[in-house]
């Protein structure tokens, strides 16, 4: 048989038994052309309302990583985007594996009303807590009016207002005693409870941070970070969520920069959608006390936002003003 009489023959299904054949790709293409858009949508994930941001990962989506040495405003960062996602309409998780609830929505009104973090905790319940007396907690008459000014009060209920405008798509768990465990179990399961109860097709998850979360049956701690990220990346595959990682950088984090200086960094690589991590504007040898003061004074502090690794962009550097007074990002134009 020459090779023009070979190449004539008809083609033959080919079976193998206990093995399903693939689909060829032609049986997918109809339903891919419909996951495009028409031309209205101007992202495909997440709206956080940090511009900039949205613009170079068309909105968060997928498994996220923030990597950032301690005392970088990690934790903060994540929690405006959480917040600001719920506000602008997307059910968020966040849970908080180090800090209690307590600290998290005192983080939240510190924010949103520009007051201190110490003057909310000292001074707020005569603003906010709507059984409260006129008396202190000795018993004492007092002018609740004088410990804070009309413009600090005025911006304090407008953020009370917000909170609790948020507070019924903005879901806060913690590892106070009286919570349920959080296990992977319990985050997917929670994940498709809430995306039900709102009829939701996006949820953004946050877990602060990687590190503590608790994972069984693993040999140290590379094996754990290892099987953190890709039970995480399962549930946001099952799920559909956006789930946002925070990781601490590793004891070359100190010294050097890029995706090998987060823990667990060869996993992130291969599975994370989007890899990014806090720095300070400027490398120099100081950077963990300059945090330190940023975090407690009052003054910006001109911090990088590195993605280096982005699902559907180039990798780029967005550049943020930190205010930790207020623990608080804004987008620098510079």
């Amino acid at each position: 048989m020459s090779n023009k009489d070979f190449d004539n023959l008809p083609e033959q299904p080919v079976e193998v038994k206990g093995v399903e054949k693939p689909k060829p790709a032609r049986e997918f293409l109809n339903s891919y052309y419909k996951t495009l858009g028409d031309g209205t949508l101007k992202l495909l994930g997440i709206k956080t309302g940090l511009a900039e941001l949205d613009k170079k990962t068309l909105g968060l989506d997928g498994l996220i990583v923030l990597g950032g040495i301690a005392g970088q405003g990690k934790t903060s960062l994540v929690l405006q985007l959480a917040f600001d996602a719920c506000e602008l309409g997307t059910p968020t998780i966040f849970y908080s594996l180090e800090m209690p609830r307590r600290a998290i929505f005192t983080k939240i009104l510190n924010r949103l009303a520009k007051i201190k973090y110490s003057d909310i905790l000292l001074k707020g319940r005569q603003y906010l807590d709507e059984t409260r007396q006129d008396k202190n907690l000795l018993g004492e008459d007092t002018d609740f009016q004088k410990l804070l000014d009309k413009e600090d009060v005025d911006r304090l209920k407008q953020a009370k207002k917000k909170l609790t405008k948020a507070s019924d798509k903005f879901y806060l768990r913690s590892l106070e005693r009286e919570e349920a465990d959080i296990t992977f179990e319990n985050v997917e399961q929670e994940i498709n409870l809430i995306k039900a109860e709102h009829k939701a097709d996006k949820v953004l998850v946050v877990i602060d941070h990687l590190q503590v979360f608790r994972a069984e049956d693993y040999k140290d701690q590379i094996d754990k970070e290892s099987k953190l990220i890709t039970n995480f990346k399962g549930i946001s595959e099952r799920t559909g969520a956006t789930i946002i990682l925070v990781s601490q950088k590793n004891k070359v984090g100190f010294t050097s920069r890029g995706l090998q200086t987060i823990k667990g960094s060869v996993d992130i690589v291969y599975l994370a959608d989007v890899v990014m991590f806090l720095e300070n504007d400027k490398d120099d040898d100081d950077r963990e006390l300059n945090n330190i003061i940023a975090t407690s004074g009052g003054e910006e502090k001109k911090v990088d936002l590195i993605i280096d690794k982005n699902r559907y962009n180039a990798p780029c550097r967005i550049k943020l003003d930190f205010n930790g007074e207020y623990s608080s990002f804004t987008e620098r134009a510079d």
